[in-house]
């Protein structure tokens, strides 16, 4: 099942929803699901800092921005964890952009929505291995000031092009287009909640959500 709240706040709907839209959802939500093949590849690797840079032990690039270095404060290592829902989710996003725009504009807030939930799917397996340890939400690459451009950085360091089909653009953008891909940190000590902002996302100025004075499920 897609998380139908959050579908419903990324379409901007308030309340219920009434039995068209419900209609439309359901429709959107069968053939979502038919048509994605939720993946997700992670990796575990040691933090190294060395004064203000922090990087990932055996990667040969640091990590960028104030943001991601606060998000691993107090982890000793870091998963780095990219999820997608394949090529045919994104055909079938094109076929309805072409076909039914009202059906496409569904279908896409519960694809990004799917896409978080198979994200999540990929730091839940990996705590499950990881025994001991508390873990951070999955910080994505574009959000603060933790650049976008990293994204194809990471996605070698989990050899995501060959186990789970995801690439990256030459202008930066991943395809499939419903992939996301970021770095849990790890601590064998409990960690302070570090609740996700709206003051974390580089859409902040043109977001919807807050105009009308909600939240999304970032």
């Amino acid at each position: 099942m897609i998380g139908r709240a959050e579908a419903l706040r990324y379409l901007g709907v308030h309340g219920e929803p009434d039995e068209r839209l419900t209609a439309l959802l359901d429709e959107c939500e069968t053939e979502l699901l038919a048509a994605a093949r939720p993946r997700f590849v992670w990796r575990i690797f040691d933090i190294v800092r060395s004064g203000s840079e922090i990087s990932l032990s055996g990667c040969d690039f640091s990590l960028i921005g104030g943001d991601i270095a606060r998000h691993l404060e107090g982890c000793t290592k870091a998963a780095v964890t990219a999820a997608t829902l394949s090529a045919d989710a994104d055909r079938l996003l094109k076929r309805l952009q072409l076909s039914d725009s009202a059906k496409a504009v569904a279908a896409d807030a519960l694809a990004s929505v799917l896409a978080e939930q198979t994200s999540e799917q990929a730091r839940q397996a990996l705590l499950n291995e990881m025994t001991g340890y508390s873990a951070t939400w999955c910080y994505a690459a574009g959000y603060g000031d933790f650049p976008l451009e990293q994204a194809a950085q990471l996605l070698t360091a989990v050899d995501a092009s060959r186990k789970i089909g995801v690439t990256v653009t030459t202008s930066n953008m991943m395809t499939p287009q419903k992939s996301i891909v970021g770095i849990v940190g790890l601590s064998e000590t409990p960690l302070n909640s570090r609740r996700r902002s709206c003051e974390d996302c580089n859409l902040k100025d043109a977001c919807l959500f807050r105009k009308n004075g909600t939240k999304c499920n970032m």
